[in-house]
């Protein structure tokens, strides 16, 4: 009897100890990290569980991630570690934290000094972009509808990494020996998301390149004046080094016509301040032609210039221009004595006229003009000082204010008006 009651006592012990361990609670264990995908970091529910008798925890250290049931007396707090008391409720994200420093808006920010575990299950990873355009990551509600361009939620660990906004601004950052040739590894995301890129220096070894945010001692403002500085706004547009081939032009002065891009001159070296390309110049009938890197002033409608980029580009014949005027309408017209400040007109054929018809002075494209006006023009007829001309703008000639229109009798007055008339329409 003595011998059953110890077996009994045996196999009471025994299912007791089974029930404890059906009872205790649960907590995911593993590791793994922060690098490592499918497992105890991105699928914590498909890792093993194991009985405790304290706590389930969630705790990042220096990369690494770990779950498991608390040691007693172990510390375990906030942002690196979590702790909850239900079966397997250890499934913590782990997101990036930095709260509107200024690597949280430059940087992709992967270094595991931001990684956080979630205190929360059921929060999610957020990117916020702040009123003073810095960003704060962080673990946090899903973002409201309709925010997207403010905030970013997603609901895997460290997926809260890269450039916030997306089209933040991305420029080459560096300074000294190493700026003159740029690399992938020299791109940072700018401070302000609306913010240029900008290139500074004095010579190969001596190059700045940055964000025109930038607090650095040497930068460049968005509407900086410094001829030392380009400023671009596209990203990695700050790349020029210091000097660079300028490529080959036409270059030649008083040179309407045609060029040919075999006669194409070298443009040598440009400064990273300069631009590269080619440039036409017209001025009247004068057409002046050569390199971009060379032109001071700029090319510009300003000072009627075109540009292009190819070597050897600037070859077209300059535009065929006519003076059009009326006296009438134009005061200038009359003498043309500033030729440049009269309206144009393009025209093809390349034969311009002038002549005067009703006292009224008249200026054009010879195919514009009437079948009449082009006959009295043709044979040259004295009373109305009719000039042709082959060369762009050359209709300039001043007329004469004691034309004889009263040679040409009541009849030609009034031929006169009407031919003044249609040439106006």
């Amino acid at each position: 009897m003595r011998e059953y009651s110890l077996c009994m006592i045996v196999i009471a012990a025994f299912i007791a100890s089974q029930l404890d361990s059906t009872l205790a609670l649960q907590c995911y264990s593993c590791t793994s990290t922060t690098n490592d995908t499918g497992n105890c970091l991105t699928s914590p529910s498909t890792q093993t569980s194991t009985a405790c008798e304290t706590e389930c925890y969630t705790q990042i250290t220096a990369g690494t991630l770990t779950r498991g049931c608390l040691t007693t007396g172990a510390a375990c707090t906030l942002p690196s570690c979590s702790t909850c008391k239900t079966d397997n409720c250890n499934v913590n994200l782990v997101c990036q934290e930095c709260l509107g420093e200024e690597n949280c808006a430059t940087t992709n920010v992967t270094l595991t000094q931001y990684n956080a575990v979630c205190p929360k299950i059921g929060q999610v990873c957020v990117n916020q972009l702040n009123g003073n355009q810095t960003v704060t990551r962080q673990c946090g509600d899903a973002c409201a509808a309709g925010t997207e361009s403010t905030c970013s939620s997603c609901s895997a660990s460290l997926c809260n990494v890269g450039l916030f906004p997306a089209n933040r601004r991305q420029c080459y950052n560096c300074t000294g020996e190493n700026c003159n040739a740029v690399s992938n590894t020299l791109v940072a995301g700018c401070s302000q998301i609306d913010a240029g890129c900008f290139t500074t220096g004095t010579s190969a070894s001596n190059m700045t390149r940055g964000c025109t945010s930038a607090t650095t001692e040497i930068k460049c403002a968005s509407d900086s004046t410094d001829p030392s500085c380009l400023v671009c706004n596209s990203d990695f547009c700050n790349s020029p080094t210091y000097e660079r081939e300028a490529g080959s032009c036409i270059i030649c002065e008083n040179c309407a016509a045609q060029q040919v891009a075999t006669d194409a001159k070298s443009c040598g070296q440009a400064k990273y301040n300069q631009e590269v390309g080619c440039y036409t110049i017209t001025s009247g009938t004068n057409v002046n032609r050569g390199c971009l890197n060379t032109l001071e002033s700029g090319c510009s409608t300003t000072n009627a210039c075109t540009s292009c980029s190819e070597n050897g580009c600037n070859v077209a014949a300059g535009e065929f221009t006519c003076i059009k005027c009326i006296s009438n309408e134009d005061t200038g017209c009359w003498s043309a004595s500033d030729p440049n400040t009269l309206p144009v007109v393009d025209c093809p054929n390349g034969t311009c006229y002038s002549g005067v018809w009703n006292e009224l002075g008249v200026r054009g494209c010879f195919t514009a003009a009437s079948l009449q006006m082009q006959y009295q023009c043709n044979a040259k007829v004295e009373v109305y000082q009719c000039d042709t001309c082959t060369e762009s703008m050359c209709n300039k000639l001043p007329f004469n204010g004691a034309g004889a229109l009263r040679h040409v009798g009541v009849v030609g007055m009034l031929m006169g008006v009407v031919i003044a008339l249609r040439s106006a329409l």
